[in-house]
């Protein structure tokens, strides 16, 4: 398993979400705004795709901290990106590779 600095995941999950096939894998810990902590427990999502902002969506935090994707489903799902841990791409096999932030 290789290291991705977190602003190269996140761009190479932009560009590889702008292609008709093209899906990433991604692994993050969960956070409840309600309880205001984060989950002990990984998540893993494939088949994501990178979107933007939905019309309807508000954030009470800067949306720059946050990484917005559909899940394999077609769900809109987010996560904050610091919680980002692990990130698969296709040109690899989906192999998850470990996000750096610092």
């Amino acid at each position: 398993m290789g290291t991705i600095k977190g602003i190269q995941a996140i761009q190479w999950a932009k560009e590889i979400s702008k292609l008709p096939e093209g899906t990433f894998t991604i692994a993050f810990y969960p956070y409840s705004r309600q309880c205001g902590v984060a989950s002990n427990e990984l998540t893993i999502k494939h088949g994501c795709k990178f979107r933007p902002q939905l019309p309807d969506e508000r954030f009470s935090i800067d949306r720059d901290n946050l990484f917005l994707f559909t899940d394999g489903d077609g769900n809109p799902r987010m996560c904050y990106r610091i919680l980002m841990r692990f990130i698969g791409f296709p040109n690899d096999n989906f192999n998850l590779h470990n996000i750096e932030w610092l």
